[in-house]
Parts: structure tokens; sequence; C-alpha cells
């Protein structure tokens, strides 16, 4: 078992450049290594769980200590930035992957379809017919975003379809693949589809962890309901939302771009976890809102003030709440057959996002050293990845108050977790100020990691006992 980083989707694009280009020396051996790594998912229907996770152990340790002894650095190309951390960082997502999902290792195979297949195949799209910039990272491509949508979709569907029909004689007629393969890519869609954004942004963390993490964790969390009652319940979630979104345009808290995606979010968060999950949401915006313009002269001087007087539009929107969006939107979906939203995630999500903006705001305002982490050494205000103690309380604070409010209105109901809701908010906060460092990672991209981050890690230590 091995890996590469890969390009993302692709490396840089000129559009004078010819349509077929060729791939950077020794980049097609790397991803077809890549890709060929996938087919050791094939195993995972024939292994329990423990068996399945000291292979990926197993694979971990060869790939640091044997590897290079017989290969040195062959698996690194002319590509620029092409480094061997991904090799390593290949056996260790597919062992997060086991660990999660040892319950249902169906979905472990989805993720290890998206982690081998989607990569590859955006990679070598990208490098070679990739012309269209993507908007929000001209680096890449919209021709490598379709290769990894595609790759990612049908080589983790075709792996979870393996490892039913190798444990279920029933699933292996002809029909029932037929329907499975439908189920499969209809139900990975929506989280495919944020896998290749994140794949897409540079968020500072190898594009080998978050994407195939987020597929199967997204994916996982819904349950039981009709077509009647989401139809019927869509009307006051619409009107109370909209004059929401009159309130914010007539008082210009927001833009407008960002009002009208605020107002997707609300009425699908209100339809997806009900009207607690939306007052979260709107307890969350109005403290973020606040935050944002409480001493906003003062942090302006010092230069931390948001942009544009504090107006977040459609991208600051989709940064803090686009992994909430696609988490909605799935038990929206999940919705019309069988259920909404756990509704734990939502308060999760929340918890991140709240104590992110808090963190920055307020110690933006009343830092007075900034440091960064983890040693601690002394950098000026408004440099990326900085924080202050204050800012760190404040970031504490906001997840304990978000996890609290969502434990009030039934959103987390178990007791115990919720000190572990609070507890996942602000580490991801803590892993947004290390992502800063990185000298690609963009300020979207950070807010995307740090919001999707506590569902991993919820999920990881038993998200299942959330239900």
């Amino acid at each position: 078992m091995t890996g590469a980083r890969g390009t993302g989707l692709v490396g840089k694009s000129n559009a004078r450049e010819p349509k077929n280009r060729r791939l950077p020396q020794g980049e097609a051996s790397r991803k077809l290594v890549h890709a060929s790594m996938g087919l050791f998912a094939l195993l995972l229907p024939f292994l329990t769980y423990p068996q399945a996770a000291a292979c990926a152990v197993a694979a971990f340790l060869f790939n640091w200590q044997v590897l290079p002894r017989l290969l040195g650095h062959r698996f690194r190309t002319a590509r620029e930035g092409s480094g061997d951390v991904g090799v390593l960082l290949y056996p260790l997502v597919v062992l997060v992957l086991i660990l999660i999902f040892r319950h249902r290792m169906e979905l472990a195979a989805f993720g290890w379809g998206v982690l081998a297949f989607g990569d590859s195949l955006a990679g070598v799209v990208g490098q070679k017919w990739g012309k269209r910039p993507l908007p929000w990272n001209p680096q890449k491509s919209w021709e490598g975003f379709a290769g990894f949508l595609v790759g990612s979709l049908a080589g983790g569907s075709l792996l979870a379809l393996w490892f039913l029909a190798a444990r279920t004689p029933e699933a292996r007629e002809l029909p029932s693949l037929l329907a499975g393969f439908a189920f499969w890519c209809a139900w990975g869609l929506i989280p495919c589809v944020l896998a290749a954004v994140l794949e897409s942004l540079p968020h500072g963390l190898d594009d080998n962890v978050l994407p195939p993490l987020a597929v199967p964790v997204l994916g996982s969390l819904g349950s039981e309901g009709t077509l009647a009652a989401v139809v019927t319940d869509a009307g006051l979630p619409v009107v109370v939302n909209t004059a929401c979104a009159v309130l914010a345009l007539a008082t210009k808290t927001l833009r407008p771009g960002g009002v009208a995606v605020a107002w997707i979010l609300g009425v699908s968060t209100w339809m997806a976890a009900g009207w607690q999950g939306f007052v979260l949401l709107l307890a969350f915006l109005l403290a973020g809102l606040g935050a944002t313009f409480l001493g906003f002269a003062a942090k302006a001087q010092r230069g931390v003030a948001e942009r544009r007087r504090g107006q977040r539009g459609a991208a600051e929107v989709l940064a803090k709440g686009g992994v909430l969006l696609v988490l909605v939107l799935q038990g929206f979906g999940a919705r019309l057959t069988e259920g909404a939203v756990v509704s734990w995630a939502v308060a999760a999500t929340l918890a991140a996002a709240w104590a992110d903006t808090w963190g920055s705001e307020l110690g933006g305002l009343w830092g007075r050293r900034v440091f960064r982490l983890p040693d601690g050494v002394a950098v000026p205000a408004g440099t990326p990845g900085g924080v202050s103690a204050v800012g760190l309380l404040a970031s504490l604070v906001g997840a304990l108050f978000a996890a609290g409010l969502g434990a009030a209105l039934g959103l987390v109901p178990v007791r115990p977790w919720v000190g572990l809701v609070a507890f996942a908010g602000f580490l991801a906060t803590l892993v947004e100020s290390l992502l800063a460092r990185s000298p690609s990672a963009t300020h979207a991209g950070r807010n995307l990691a740090v919001t999707l981050l506590p569902l991993v890690f919820l999920v990881a230590i038993g998200g299942g006992s959330l239900q």
C-alpha cells in the first residue's frame, strides 16, 4: 500500500498551451501506483476490521522504513511540489477510514475509492487537458475537478458494491448490482462534490487527507421521513428566512451574495435539522456579526478587521458554512426517503465555526501578545495563524456556548458528548492556526477544513452512540 500526494486537480493552467499536454516525467507511473493501491480494498470483505487495521499499520511502516531503502525518492516526479509525504499519508488515511467505519466497512471502501481513483484521475485529466481555471484556485481546472468527481464517485461506488456483494450472496445478481451501483452513485454525489472542492482548495492539508474522509463521514449521517412531510414543512422556513434576508439587506450586515447563500443555508438547515438547527445557526450568525462589528475601528487600526467594513459576501459565508450546507443538503436528500440529518453534526460544525470566528474577532480586538503555534514565537498582529491568549479563550468560550446551546435545543442528545462537541470545535480552531502557516493555504480553504474536522473527530470516537 503506497500513495502519492498528487497534483490536487491540475497543475498550472495556461490557455496558450496545447490541448493535450505531456505529463511531467514520472507522473504517469506515480498516478498508476496511486490508483493501483485501491485494488487492495478488494480484500476488505475477507478481513475483520482489526486485521484490516493491522494491514494499514504494516503498510505505513513499510512505506516509512523499507520503501525509501528500496526505491529512494523514485516516486518524486518533475512536477513542481511533488514529494514523498503522500506515500506515508495514504495508509494512515486508510487506517482512519477502517477505524471510523469498523461497523460499516462498505463506507471505508467507498472512501478508499475516493482516495485511490479520484485523485489519480483528477491529476491526469487536469495536467493533460485542464485549461479552464477554477475561480477559487486558478492553479487548478474545471477539467481536473470533473475528473476527480467522476473517479471518486465511480471508484468509491464500485468498491462499496464489491464489499457488499462479497458479503451478501443475493447482492451478486445482475439487477441487484445495477441497482446497487445507481444507489451508491446517488448517495455519494453531494459528498463527492464537497470532496472535489476540498481537493481543489489550498487549505494547507495534504490532498490525501480531507477528500476521502469527507465522503463517508457526511454520507453516513441520515435517518427517516417522507416527501409529504418535507413539502408540508417548507412554508415556515421560507417565510422566516426571507424575513431575515430582508433585515440583513436593510441593515447592510451582509452583502447581497452573502444574504442569498445565508438564505439557502437557513432554509436547508431548518428542513434537515428542524427549527432547533436553524436557531443554533441564527445564534451563530448573530454572535459572529456582533463580534465582527464590535470595536471595528480599533481592529481596522491594528490591521485585523474583516474586509469590506465587515460585510461578508457569498464567498465568506460559503467558507464558514460550506460544510454545513453540504451536510444539511445530504440530510435533506436522505429525508425524502429515509430521514433527517444527524443533529449533533450540525452542532459540531457550528461549534467550530463559532470558536473560529470569536477567536479571530475578539482576539484581534483585545489580544495584545500575538504568537504562533506550536512554538509560541511572537508575531505581528494580523499574521496568518497568529493567536493570542484572549483569542484562545474566546474560541473555547464560543465552542462551549455553541455546544451548550445545541444541548439545550436537543441537538446533542447525550450529555457526556456535549463537552466532546465543544472540544472538537475548539481543537479544530487550533488546527486552523497551524494550517495558516502553510504558504499555500487560503482563508476559505482553512475555514472549510476547520468546520469539517470536528465531524471526522466525533465520528471516529463513536458518532454512532450519538444517534
